[in-house]
């Protein structure tokens, strides 16, 4: 049976549902995203998409290449530094799922349309016809351009790279750039960076991690860098232990200064958006 295939209608449904099972990834992940890298990967994962069809890839080798194409795909449009595997992975596993998902709706809309018996016989040949295709590609523009409202808010994050040095160690944060993180030193004065108590206690020398972690027990010299900073939350007023760095740079864009804010150990979950840190907004 030979069936007939439009490729340029099939790049295009692939591509638009790429471009809006990253959408839903990066929006179920808290990940902001570039407009221009996201739609190069959804064209990649597209013409990836025809290639396969042309030359019927399948099997072993034809999992092994999807695999390698989404990840390829989310490197591209969630890789950021410092570049974390895990992150990749994550996001890999999450984009891979949701495409399951629609593409499971996307079959079943198919199956529908043909069961329909709509009136376009003098468009349709052997195999699929070109009504279907269309419909299908536009089901998919329009879903994409509807989600395409997630770039907007996606421009408008603002975020900033945190680099802190304390004795030989030192850390790197994707800060968040929050106007409601107001917290200060209520003796210097300083803003305070609320970063991911997980991340600084890895990076941070043992005895310093280790006076974050129990503020109230001072046992070393680590203890003298320690302020509490009074917080209040939904879910009542709390202390949260932070530090001064020896030095603390800030990088946004090409640009770089050097600032003096304090920077607290707290379970940030999903309140971060996927970045390591909240800085606040100056």
């Amino acid at each position: 049976m030979i069936a007939e295939v439009y490729a340029d209608l099939y790049f295009l449904i692939n591509t638009c549902m790429n471009l809006l099972c990253i959408m839903i990834t990066a929006s179920l992940l808290h990940r902001s995203v570039s407009r221009l890298r996201a739609c190069l990967a959804a064209a990649l994962g597209g013409a990836y998409a025809v290639l396969a069809l042309l030359f019927s890839l399948g099997g072993v080798l034809g999992t092994l290449l999807d695999v390698a194409v989404a990840l390829l795909m989310c490197t591209l449009t969630f890789a950021q530094k410092p570049f974390r595997v895990t992150g990749i992975l994550k996001c890999t596993a999450v984009q891979v799922l949701t495409s399951m998902l629609l593409g499971g709706i996307m079959t079943a809309l198919y199956t529908l349309l043909n069961r329909l018996d709509l009136p376009f016989e003098a468009l349709q040949g052997d195999g699929l016809s070109v009504w279907v295709f269309a419909i299908l590609s536009a089901v998919a523009g329009i879903a994409t351009a509807h989600g395409g409202r997630f770039f907007g808010i996606s421009k408008k994050t603002r975020s900033v790279t945190v680099e802190a040095s304390v004795g030989k160690k030192s850390i790197t944060l994707r800060a968040l750039v929050d106007s409601g993180n107001l917290l200060r030193d209520p003796i210097s004065g300083r803003y305070v960076i609320v970063a991911d108590r997980a991340l600084l206690s890895k990076a941070l020398p043992t005895e310093l991690s280790r006076a974050l972690l129990h503020p109230l027990n001072p046992g070393s010299g680590a203890h003298s860098r320690i302020r509490l900073i009074p917080t209040t939350t939904a879910s009542g007023s709390s202390l949260l232990p932070a530090f001064l760095p020896e030095r603390l740079t800030v990088t946004e864009g090409k640009h770089t200064y050097t600032a003096d804010y304090l920077i607290a150990a707290a379970e940030l979950g999903d309140s971060a958006r996927g970045f390591d840190a909240v800085i606040p907004f100056e």
